[in-house]
């Protein structure tokens, strides 16, 4: 008998409704899990925001996520070739939905930019919101299989980071690099 697995789906929110992310915030999902690997995970993440009323995670079982496959992605381009986010722009990432759900969400968002020829979203299948950085411009000097990561802080400062795995990464990896960035970027803050 397969073991049922889990994610832990969330992120910063509008509202105490728990329903739609906050304006530029994007919902979450981690996983698949073993309940107990998401009851670990999603209790490291409270713990981190516990001090964030508008931010809220939840375990969900993977039938309930399963269905969900679809993701609008997109925003301001700094040109109609749409390879490159305009300066200071960050990847919108909105989702998981099923498909109908997907497809209300996009027409949404474009029906309010449907005169701003630089902006654009489009529905990917199975998108992977880990990799949810800016996609890289042509000629990027990162090398192949690393993430660069963008995010845009107050009073329009930004960071920049890229990871560049040696070879395969585990979840005990992830976790042990999401603690040294923490801790550097600790060192910086303070």
């Amino acid at each position: 008998m397969a073991q049922q697995r889990f994610y832990v789906i969330g992120g910063e929110y509008a509202d105490t409704s728990f329903t739609e992310p906050a304006p530029g915030a994007t919902i979450e999902t981690h996983g698949p899990f073993s309940e107990r690997e998401a009851k670990d995970f999603w209790r490291s993440i409270t713990g981190q925001t516990v001090d964030n009323a508008m931010v809220r995670y939840f375990l969900k079982a993977e039938e309930q996520v399963v269905g969900k496959i679809y993701w609008v992605v997109g925003g301001e381009y700094a040109d109609s070739q749409f390879t490159k986010l305009a300066p200071g722009k960050q990847l919108e990432v909105y989702g998981p939905f099923e498909k109908w759900e997907a497809l209300g969400f996009w027409r949404g968002l474009t029906s309010k930019t449907v005169d701003d020829a630089m902006v654009r979203y489009d529905i990917r299948k199975n998108f992977s919101p880990d990799g949810a950085a800016a996609p890289e411009p042509k000629g990027s000097t990162a090398k192949p299989g690393s993430k660069s990561i963008e995010v845009n802080l107050s009073g329009g400062r930004s960071i920049n980071i890229t990871l560049t795995p040696s070879g395969p990464i585990s979840r005990a990896d992830v976790a042990a690099v999401t603690r040294e960035i923490e801790a550097a970027l600790n060192k910086l803050a303070s």
